[in-house]
């Protein structure tokens, strides 16, 4: 073996390393950060789409409903198909409280991702001021359950949307079966039992990710202490 072809793994070496060191570490975290705030943007819009989707249902029904002539109205098949399509329409709004519970799930998720990155920013930073710049970080970043946030609201009317179809379906029901006696009390409470049901639904789906992702990040931090 010569020595031209001995030295030849030596510069492959060379040329390897010499490619990894032009691999820039920016780049590539510059476009996570945009990948994630654009999944970030997506969970928004898709939240804002499934709750509009919801809505022009409803009112397409009600739009239905008052549409109806009177004759037709007193029917007792009329009577069980709006019945039956509240019944629908309670199942759907249970549907889009779910999809909402998710969509900000995957909202928060995006946003602990792009927190993550300006963490590791400011760690490697040799401006130790970085940290000022960032309003939202690691520690201020909103909670999944927060009251009274975009997500909450639009998870209250739909649940209130749900809730009196629910008992829109009771009203009809009675009326299918020419109950007087009872059907509006059992409508009020059907109603707001399913509009309170919802709500707590939506919260415990929340406050359950809140209770694994602090699991995680203990595990987390377990391990770099570790190492």
């Amino acid at each position: 073996m010569n020595q031209k072809d001995s030295t030849k793994p030596l510069i492959l070496a060379r040329d390897r390393s010499r490619a990894a060191s032009d691999l820039d570490a920016n780049a590539l975290l510059i476009a996570e950060f945009e990948y994630i705030a654009q999944t970030a943007f997506q969970a928004t819009e898709d939240r804002s789409r499934a709750t509009t989707l919801y809505l022009v249902t409803t009112g397409s029904l009600i739009a239905a409903i008052l549409s109806t002539q009177v004759e037709q109205l007193q029917a007792t098949d009329t009577y069980w198909s709006f019945a039956i399509l509240f019944c629908g329409l309670s199942f759907f709004s249970l549907l889009t409280l779910l999809q909402l519970a998710r969509l900000r799930i995957a909202w928060l998720s995006s946003v602990a991702a792009m927190n993550h990155i300006k963490q590791f920013y400011i760690e490697h930073s040799q401006q130790p001021d970085l940290e000022r710049a960032f309003l939202w970080n690691v520690r201020t970043l909103p909670t999944a359950s927060k009251p009274w946030s975009v997500a909450s609201l639009l998870m209250l009317q739909v649940a209130l949307l749900g809730g009196l179809s629910a008992g829109a379906a009771i009203i009809f029901f009675g009326l299918a079966n020419q109950l007087q006696a009872w059907w509006w009390s059992g409508a009020s409470v059907i109603g707001g039992s399913f509009f309170f049901i919802q709500i707590g639904l939506y919260y415990a789906l929340l406050r359950r990710n809140e209770g694994t992702k602090e699991q995680t990040n203990q595990r987390t931090k377990e391990q770099r202490r570790k190492s």
